[in-house]
């Protein structure tokens, strides 16, 4: 039997990769034999927890295992004095509210630092009153604040004094009170009978941080991975979006790193399992995405299970265009045919009717909403496209429009949007829904024939659609109102509001890059305040003089960055176009012998290279360590992206569109994030400068 607690993954990501190689197979030596000579146990002396003992690695390396009895948690790892201090300054016990298994810190060592922290706040803001001193220390308790610390979280007087506290908490304590400070009001933890070892390490809680094995092909699969990729956790914040009962369709949203994601697999997973007679769909825009998202799945009801195979995890694009080949499988328009057909029957248009106006008013109009006749085209709203026409304008338009429509037919072509359509009139006709429930991640990058399709693969009720997504990463769509499309989602949703994946540092630069307030769908404002759980180094903002100059800073922080011990596989370098990325990344890892590999939406990348990628292709993803290289001027927004609008909203949503593409860089990172450009910088970067 062998146990793995959340903290020894975490300091073992911080190693260097022949380290980590070290103390891996101490945790194999281990599992084969723990009485072995060779492992050199030693009871760390000065512990508070006499259970506490270190494993001798090599010269200097330790790792810290926790004893009781037949049992072994492997608790950290790392150099000789950091590990002895480690387990020095804590203690494993059982809480006595929850019964949840917990490593706290020695409250002294924390009250001394938190006391330092207190005094300084106190000269600039005397009159700020504490953030929870109005909280019962049972209630406070209940969430699963260790006892000696219940006193530290009523003092607490600020943010920065609530991250610098949260540090040393328990995960399900520190998330709690983040979330009662954002405005939520946190259920008590669950209770189990405060119980031995054995039941401690079970509470729903502790198995969030403590993983259980008796299969050294787990823990080596379980050692390669980061933890939060194979054991997906629900946060307490995220529960009650899962476990919340909807009146119709309902919506999740956060910022980047609140889990939205995280927040659909649950979801799923327990629609699936209390409806043993029906299947579900979970589904996303995203390619790469619907490849995690199944993983995840296995990961949350297991490959084989009955659960799993009522489960359908897909590409929405994919999905239709399957379904409908098998009907009479169809021709995917390109963008290069459709560019022709609008060009030819545009001949003779003056302006403003230019091509860039036919594209765009094609792409965000006609097939947009799958308008098929003059009357439909007459009558829609025109969401963002700004210059307004006449009834004339819209007739000779639509000639246009109608006859781009003939030349794909004649071909036997579709857009995408009309495989969505095809599907969904299939449906109807049949009148049987293929899903009890639909569950939709990246939902924001949904267009209205994609949200029909949706709304009719499921039977109608009041828990068949879940939608989660960020208006704020929307990098596809032209905005819409999804209420003109059939679904209302006004009055059913939550936002979530503490990040778990980014840190507070890199958190803040990004949210600085988009307004407080932003409208959701059908016109809702949300705040885009949150809270991130991780402390780390600020963003580097670096500027250049020229190419060259943007080049070796680019090759400064990848070497920095390898030297800190991040594996190439967990670094990507991304920008908003291929050229862009190529002409920065390509010398600064020739430099310094590294290889680089392209992203592209059904590819991974292997651990022995550098990633590259377009911030399109980066949706859905995330990395150690990331650097947004080219943001200068031209490049973000980018020019090409703007010439083809000349109307004023129009070209105010294509802006809107591009800092999010930035947005959705930035926090593509966990821990460290490069900013670079040469010359002019772009003016999305003005808010955070």
């Amino acid at each position: 039997m062998l146990e793995l607690a959340r903290t020894f993954h975490r300091s073992l990501d911080r190693l260097s990769g022949p380290e980590q190689a070290v103390a891996k197979q101490v945790v194999f030596d281990y599992m084969a034999d723990p009485s072995r000579p060779g492992l050199s146990l030693h009871r760390v002396d000065r512990a508070r927890d006499k259970r506490f003992w270190t494993i001798r690695a090599d010269r200097d390396l330790r790792v810290v295992v926790l004893k009781d009895g037949a049992r072994s948690l492997f608790c950290w790892v790392g150099h000789h004095d950091e590990a002895y201090r480690w387990a020095e300054n804590r203690r494993f016990e059982v809480h006595p509210v929850t019964g949840a298994a917990q490593i706290v810190e020695l409250v002294e060592v924390v009250r001394e630092e938190i006391r330092v922290v207190e005094r300084t706040v106190a000269r600039r803001a005397p009159e700020r009153p504490p953030l929870f001193a109005g909280e019962d220390d049972a209630y406070l308790l209940s969430l699963g604040v260790p006892e000696d610390f219940v006193a530290l979280a009523k003092a607490v007087r600020s943010e920065d004094d609530l991250l610098a506290l949260c540090e040393r908490l328990p995960e399900e304590a520190a998330e709690a009170l983040l979330d009662l400070h954002t405005g939520g009001r946190p259920a008590p933890a669950p209770v189990v009978a405060v119980g031995d070892f054995a039941m401690a390490l079970q509470h729903p809680d502790a198995r969030r941080r403590f993983w259980t094995t008796t299969d050294e092909a787990d823990v080596a699969r379980a050692l390669e991975r980061p933890w939060a990729e194979w054991l997906v956790f629900l946060h307490p914040s995220q529960r009650g979006a899962v476990e919340r009962n909807f009146n119709g369709p309902a919506r999740v949203s956060g910022g980047a790193g609140t889990g939205k994601s995280v927040v659909a697999m649950h979801r799923a997973a327990e629609l699936a399992r209390a409806a043993p007679g029906g299947r579900l769909m979970l589904t996303t825009y995203s390619k790469t995405l619907a490849a995690r998202l199944s993983d995840g799945m296995d990961a949350l009801l297991g490959v084989a299970s009955p659960e799993r195979g009522r489960v359908e995890v897909s590409h929405l694009h994919a999905y239709a265009l399957a379904h409908v080949s098998r009907i009479a499988k169809p021709t995917v328009a390109d963008g290069a045919y459709i560019d022709h057909l609008l060009k030819e029957a545009g001949k003779g248009l003056e302006p403003p009717f230019d091509f860039a106006f036919l594209r765009a008013e094609w792409d965000a109009v006609v097939d947009f909403w799958g308008l098929d006749s003059f009357e439909a085209y007459r009558d829609v709203a025109r969401t963002g496209r700004g210059l307004a026409l006449s009834p004339r304008q819209r007739r000779r338009l639509w000639d246009v429009f109608a006859a781009v429509r003939q030349g794909l037919a004649a071909r036997g072509m579709l857009t995408f949007g009309e495989v969505c359509d095809a599907l969904r009139a299939r449906i109807e006709a049949d009148g049987v829904q293929p899903f009890r429930h639909v569950v939709v991640d990246e939902a924001q990058d949904l267009g209205p024939r994609e949200l029909r399709l949706v709304a009719a693969l499921a039977v109608p009720g009041p828990r068949a659609l879940f939608f989660a997504g960020d208006v704020g990463q929307r990098i596809f769509r032209w905005p819409f109102s999804w209420l003109g499309a059939g679904v209302d989602v006004r009055g059913r949703a939550q936002r979530l509001k503490v990040n778990y994946r980014t840190t507070a540092e890199i958190r803040r630069f990004s949210d600085r890059l988009l307004p407080g307030r932003i409208a959701e769908v059908d016109g809702e404002l949300e705040e885009r305040g949150a809270l991130s759980v991780l402390r780390g180094q600020n963003p580097e903002l670096k500027p250049a003089a020229d190419l060259q100059g943007e080049i070796e800073t680019l090759q400064d922080w990848l070497h920095r960055s390898r030297a800190d011990g991040i594996a190439p596989g967990e670094i990507a370098v991304l920008g908003r176009t291929r050229r862009a990325i190529d002409e920065r990344a390509t010398p600064a890892l020739a430099r310094l012998g590294l290889s680089g590999a392209w992203l592209s939406p059904d590819q991974d990348t292997g651990s022995d290279s550098i990633t590259l990628g377009t911030l399109h292709a980066a949706k859905g993803l995330e990395f150690r360590a990331v650097a947004v290289v080219a943001c200068d001027d031209g490049q973000l927004p980018l020019a090409a992206a703007l010439v083809a609008e000349t109307d004023p909203e129009a070209r105010r949503i294509i802006e809107d569109r591009e800092l999010s593409l930035f947005y959705v860089g930035c926090t593509r990172a966990r821990d460290r994030l490069l900013v670079t450009w040469s010359g002019t910088p772009s003016r999305f970067l003005a808010p955070a400068m």
